[in-house]
């Protein structure tokens, strides 16, 4: 009679030491998906352009977007350099422009929280 009681006693413990295990196992994964979504890094889409300025110089106009979405990416940190010249900004919105010797050739580096660096060359005529 004893050994049957002691068998009963034995179900609740188990049962609640199982519920204890598979919470901190949902908790542990619910970490790492969380880790997982948060370093998720994506590709963005940047449009070069020259105006005239002046004689002697252009304006180089930068866009950039979010690449999979089309949706402007806000406050990009971009930075141009060029034989003789370097200059950055982080604009508020998506866009920048900068003024450029006519005849060089400029390179355009776009960084973004979460998102892959971007460069490129454009040539100043």
């Amino acid at each position: 009679m004893m050994n049957n009681r002691g068998q009963m006693m034995d179900l609740p413990i188990k049962l609640v030491m199982a519920l204890v295990v598979g919470m901190l196992c949902l908790g542990v994964l619910s970490r790492f998906i969380g880790t997982a979504q948060r370093s998720i890094i994506s590709d963005m889409r940047v449009n070069l352009r020259v105006q005239d300025y002046s004689s002697s110089k252009k304006k180089v106009l930068v866009e950039v977007y979010d690449a999979s979405s089309g949706v402007p990416l806000n406050s990009p940190t971009i930075e141009i350099s060029y034989p003789a010249g370097r200059d950055a900004i982080t604009p508020s919105g998506n866009s920048a422009s900068f003024i450029v010797p006519s005849g060089v050739i400029a390179t355009v580096r776009v960084t973004a929280p979460n998102y892959l660096p971007w460069e490129g060359q454009i040539a100043v005529r």
